[in-house]
């Protein structure tokens, strides 16, 4: 018994193009999601980490800047970044560098972002059946900017629903160039180009090789769980060996280019600490886990309010699951008729029961509902270890939690309740109890966290009156807003004075409440809190150095500095100027001659000291 799909006329074809062109265009989705980025992440520079990276970049290409500085001359663990990107510091302004790297960062990730988007939904759905499937910058009729609103979303997810502190979307940094290359790579995988797909994510560990390790240690695992432990065309056999066998030969022509980038981003990452002592090795683990990195590395240290919105987006993931349980997929519609040959697919049914729902879900589906599961079950590994060994044995746990095992978790979570979200969106699930409850209450949860995410991103943004990268670690809370004003314009004229006006290679003691004296100042400073150094020796180094010079009592209150404490830090480290800092309680003027600011000059927060060469 045979049956033919219905026929569709010509000018109903014309109709439905012309309709359908802006909807399908990879372009139009393309520009959506570039400034669904910029509005979220488009601050005033410099933002959080770009003074930690940026004056990097600009050490390496010119040693003169901060020369002297611990953190700059210290290992270059992200060396390509500082290779590529950092060359835009020698051609033009710091700032105007950092906005080029933010706009190619931002294009970059939305190209990525995009293709990944529109891989998803691919029809043809089952493992292995790609040939029915429309090219990558195409999509059906049914879901017009489908990386947009699955974008949109992802933010919220991101933004809100972090437990780890991770983000994508931000400054110019190594990480985001890596996100981009991995989205792109990610998308190649779920049209089984494996080759090209490896060779991104080898690129996006040469980038970033912790960011880049994790996702490629999860797509191994999750296409050996899709593509060879179960029967598919491409693997008949069910974790047979030449099941095995057939999926390594698929992949190694691309693992072979993968490990070159691994390689390109690990040597500069490793080669520091090569011959350090263990016992300075562990020191540094620690420090950098349960002290300096601790926000991002140990649960423990999680504040409360990542574990509370975490735990909401992880009952909105558990939620979305079992509604997908309750769901059929829609494999074949109206509207995609002119994909598929009449003859081979006849017999296809509107909709897959709901037993076999996860079974039959696009490739790509299948894919970023692994993902999140991998990146899951890695968080809950690291954070059995935190839990059960932490106290015990801090030293063991450091070394393993050191290497960012929740930051993959807090990407891939809301990757995956997206997709199925907009999946239930455009009606590609359908929820047998409800479908168009369920579509409404999707609509829904894109579109207003999504709007009013983006209407705070773009009013804190356009109000900014100081960039986050000056404003962290500078301000007190209990100070208002116009005195943070007054003491940030306090800190650039003094900061202004110190670049135009000071010895290139002299040594400053900073105040302990800022980090961007680098930045606006291109002066070495003996330690500055955000600034910690990436090999080992050099991380006790600092740790010793901020000890040394800010010191707390019982009550953890910063306490002023000394004539004899200054003198004591110039004949252990050889600093020659002091830029003291009015602020702290009970601070008041060394004994030391002071070059700032003069009768002439104005500044109540600040001022410049010099130590002479002899007592």
């Amino acid at each position: 018994m045979s049956s033919t799909l219905p026929a569709i006329s010509t000018s109903e074809c014309a109709e439905s193009d012309f309709i359908s062109s802006w909807q399908d265009s990879f372009v139009v989705d393309f520009f959506c999601v570039f400034c669904l980025f910029f509005i979220y992440a488009g601050c005033s520079v410099p933002a959080i980490n770009e003074p930690h990276y940026w004056t990097k970049a600009a050490h390496f290409w010119d040693a003169s800047f901060g020369k002297g500085d611990l953190f700059l001359e210290s290992g270059d663990a992200h060396w390509l970044f500082f290779a590529s990107f950092g060359y835009l510091t020698q051609c033009m302004p710091m700032a105007w560098a950092v906005w080029t790297g933010r706009f190619l960062t931002w294009i970059f990730l939305a190209i990525g972002w995009t293709m990944l988007g529109r891989s998803l939904w691919l029809d043809g759905a089952s493992p292995g059946k790609f040939k029915h499937s429309r090219p990558i910058g195409r999509f059906t009729i049914e879901a017009p900017l489908v990386a947009s609103c699955w974008g949109l979303l992802w933010l919220v997810g991101l933004h809100y629903g972090h437990w780890a502190g991770e983000w994508v979307v931000g400054g110019c940094e190594s990480k985001g160039i890596a996100y981009a290359l991995l989205f792109a790579g990610l998308a190649l995988a779920i049209q089984q180009r494996w080759t090209l797909a490896w060779a991104l994510l080898g690129g996006a560990a040469a980038y970033h090789v912790v960011t880049g390790i994790w996702v490629i240690v999860c797509v191994a695992t999750v296409s050996l769980v899709i593509d060879c432990c179960k029967p598919n065309e491409n693997c008949p056999k069910t974790c047979s060996f030449q099941g095995f066998s057939r999926w390594i030969a698929m992949h190694r022509a691309g693992w072979g280019l993968c490990f070159v980038g691994v390689i390109v981003g690990a040597v500069p990452a490793i080669a520091p600490d090569w011959g350090t002592d263990p016992v300075l090795a562990s020191e540094s683990a620690v420090k950098q886990v349960y002290t300096r990195l601790g926000h991002h590395l140990a649960p423990t240290r999680f504040s409360s309010i990542r574990w509370q919105n975490f735990g909401i987006q992880l009952v909105c993931a558990c939620t979305v699951i079992w509604m997908v349980r309750r769901s059929k997929w829609q494999v074949h519609t109206k509207a995609d008729a002119r994909l598929y040959d009449s003859t081979e697919n006849a017999g296809l049914s509107p909709a897959t029961p709901a037993a076999n729902v996860f079974a039959t879900l696009p490739r790509g589906m299948q894919f970023v509902i692994g993902w999140g599961l991998f990146a899951f079950a890695v968080a809950l590994f690291g954070l059995t270890i935190d839990l059960a060994f932490g106290k015990a044995f801090p030293k063991l746990t450091s070394k393993l939690l050191r290497f960012y095992l929740f930051r993959w978790n807090d990407v891939a979570m809301p990757m995956m309740i997206g997709s199925l979200v907009v999946s239930f969106a455009y009606g590609k699930l359908t929820f047998t109890p409800s479908p168009l409850g369920a579509r409404l209450v999707a609509w829904i949860g894109i579109l207003v966290p999504g709007i009013i995410l983006l209407g705070y991103r773009f009013d804190m943004n356009s109000n900014e009156a100081i960039p986050a990268g000056d404003k962290a670690h500078f301000v007190a809370k209990s100070d208002s807003e116009s005195e943070q004003v007054k003491q940030f314009e306090d800190w650039l004229r003094v900061c202004e004075w110190i670049r135009s006006r000071s010895d290139h290679e002299s040594l400053w003691l900073t105040p302990r409440r800022q980090q961007s004296f680098k930045w606006h100042t291109g002066r070495p400073e003996l330690a500055c809190w955000k600034d910690a150094p990436q090999n080992a020796a050099a991380v006790v180094e600092w740790s010793q150095r901020l000890a040394d010079a800010y010191q707390f009592n019982k009550e953890k209150i910063l306490q002023p500095w000394t004539t004899e404490k200054l003198w004591e830090l110039h004949a252990k480290y050889g600093i020659r100027y002091v830029l003291l800092d009015r602020r702290v309680a009970g601070q008041t003027p060394p004994l030391l001659p002071i070059l700032y600011p003069s009768q002439n000059e104005f500044n109540e927060t600040f001022a410049v000291f010099e130590l002479p060469s002899q007592k």
